[in-house]
């Protein structure tokens, strides 16, 4: 009884924030520019703010005559300081750092992202409303388990003693207590490395109890849990009979004991004879037929919409609710209905600029502001907020689909130019060229003609066009391996999918000599002119596959 007490109290709270989170959508110039002052508070007195003199900004001309549109490679030299534990370069004194949310790069070491006490309060906010709001379309869900699956906060440590992992983890181990109490993983299952012993562990816990909803951000990870399920049904059924947690590879001896101690793993024979029954009733163990869901949280757009075709084989006719446009650098976007990937842009989170797609590459393009965007148009996504980060250029192409009172309803479209994500991995086509570079050096003569180009399959990968003379002398299969190992190096969110099995190995096609170069001139023949001609060296996923 008092725990409802206390959720609902909870939830009073987070209904303050849905309500003043609508209302805020209504005077977007207002929130706009009171956002602007509070970023110019937030770097006031740092070595970033002094280089472009941003203590003389005083509204948003002054901001854009003095700050440039600011790349990763622009902010790195203040990042590198603040890993060093120097608050001072990039942030005001009143600032506190908590940790840095690791992404990939360009190159092979990671993008820092500073994660401060006030970036958490917002991040957590837009969380709160995007949830409250999900609970209050689906109520079958409320006071329900929640299946939350989550990567660790605590990946390495900077010279500077300062933590870097997932921004996910840090929400997770810091959310309040009345709401842990419905996560049905506890925080240590997020240290577990195995990807296969995670999902085990993850699936064994979700099985046993009522839930609400399923959580996740990339629906690849959903999409793996059901078919954890459906592979290991009979040990599944096994371990909650007898109260266990048997995976198939062992599990690390502390994390065991940790859910012992919290008493999650207790026996459930009636459970385990009714999910018994239902395996041997429908000759198989999926979510559809053994979990009864109030609704799935997840992306579904841009390329991660394809894996959406299976979800009614395993969940049903579950709804589904996009989660929004979010990323470690922020949450951008927060849906408000099923199945579309549109949400409100958020602003009472970040301040927010846009660059129509067609100037995008533009030496100097028009930038325009929040309400100044059209329905129907294209722009990248150009963000200032209480990371540090200020007119920060993430490189996601959004298009604006709607306006809900003064402030656009925004939907991912895809990464930037010359960047290839099916689920998250992030390649771009300079860490492919690196990796060829690599793989040169390794089997000792220059592969001259190249592409890598993104496949959809169960699960998708990549394949590496070589001509003839380049993969000459070398087994087809060990091209793949060394390639693969050299792109997993280069880039940490590829090498996530792959350990993670989101993501099947590199492909090796071998076509004639000559092919890229008759490729090229038929592409030119088409159009173009030869000066601006760039051949690609990446191939990101067609979605209309």
């Amino acid at each position: 009884m008092y725990r409802k007490v206390v959720a609902k109290i909870a939830a009073v709270s987070a209904g303050s924030q849905l309500k003043a989170f609508l209302e805020a959508t209504k005077h977007i110039n207002q929130v706009q520019n009171k956002l602007l002052k509070r970023q110019m508070k937030i770097v006031a007195g740092s070595e970033f703010a002094d280089r472009y003199k941003l203590q003389s900004v005083d509204d948003y001309s002054d901001y854009v005559k003095s700050l440039p549109i600011q790349k990763y490679e622009n902010i790195k030299p203040y990042i590198e300081k603040l890993k060093r534990g120097k608050l001072s370069a990039l942030l005001n004194s009143s600032q506190k750092l908590i940790m840095f949310a690791l992404t990939s790069g360009t190159t092979a070491e990671p993008k820092y992202i500073p994660v401060t006490k006030a970036f958490v309060k917002d991040y957590r906010r837009g969380w709160n409303i995007f949830g409250l709001k999900a609970l209050l379309d689906h109520p079958d869900a409320f006071m329900k388990k929640i299946v939350q699956i989550t990567s660790s906060a605590y990946e390495i440590k900077t010279e500077g003693g300062i933590w870097a992992g997932a921004i996910t983890g840090l929400l997770a181990m810091t959310q309040k207590w009345i709401v842990r109490k419905y996560y049905v993983t506890p925080i240590c299952v997020a240290e577990i490395k195995d990807p296969i012993v995670k999902m085990y562990t993850v699936a064994r816990l979700t099985l046993h109890g009522t839930i609400g909803f399923i959580s996740t951000a990339n629906p690849s990870t959903t999409l793996r849990l059901a078919k954890t399920i459906e592979q290991y049904a009979e040990d599944l059924i096994r371990d909650i009979y007898d109260g266990t947690l048997r995976p198939p590879r062992q599990l690390p001896e502390q994390i065991g004991s940790k859910l012992q101690s919290q008493k999650i793993l207790q026996a459930d024979p009636e459970r385990a004879a009714e999910l018994e029954k239902t395996l041997q009733r429908d000759g198989r163990l999926v979510p559809r037929n053994s979990l009864d869901i109030g609704f799935l949280a997840n992306w579904t757009g841009g390329t991660l919409k394809l894996y959406l075709q299976r979800f009614d084989e395993y969940f049903g006719d579950v709804p589904v609710r996009d989660i929004g446009l979010l990323a470690s650098e922020g949450r951008f976007s927060i849906p408000i209905e099923d199945n579309t990937p549109a949400g409100i842009l958020d602003i009472t989170s970040n301040f927010v600029e846009f660059i129509p797609e067609q100037e995008y590459r533009s030496e100097k393009p028009e930038v325009l502001p929040a309400d100044r965007v059209k329905v129907g148009e294209n722009y990248f996504l150009v963000f200032s907020n209480a990371t540090g980060l200020c007119r920060y250029d993430i490189g996601d192409l959004i298009r604006v689909v709607d306006f809900y009172n003064q402030t656009p309803m925004i939907e991912f479209l895809n990464k930037g130019a010359h960047i290839s994500s099916i689920t998250g991995e992030k390649i771009t086509e300079r860490q492919v060229v690196e990796a060829i570079e690599k793989l040169s050096e390794k089997i000792g003569r220059k592969i001259e003609s190249f592409r890598l180009s993104a496949k959809w399959s169960e699960p998708p990968y990549y394949v590496l066009t070589l001509e003839e003379a380049d993969a000459a002398e070398t087994k087809t299969e060990k091209l793949a391996d060394m390639f693969d190992e050299i792109l997993q190096r280069i880039n940490i969110e590829y090498q996530s999918k792959r350990h993670t099995h989101r993501l099947g190995s590199v492909q090796i096609e071998i076509v004639a000599d000559g092919y890229f170069r008759e490729d090229d001139i038929k592409r030119l023949s088409s159009g173009g002119r030869s000066e601006q001609y760039k051949r690609k060296f990446l191939v990101p996923l067609n979605t209309n596959t």
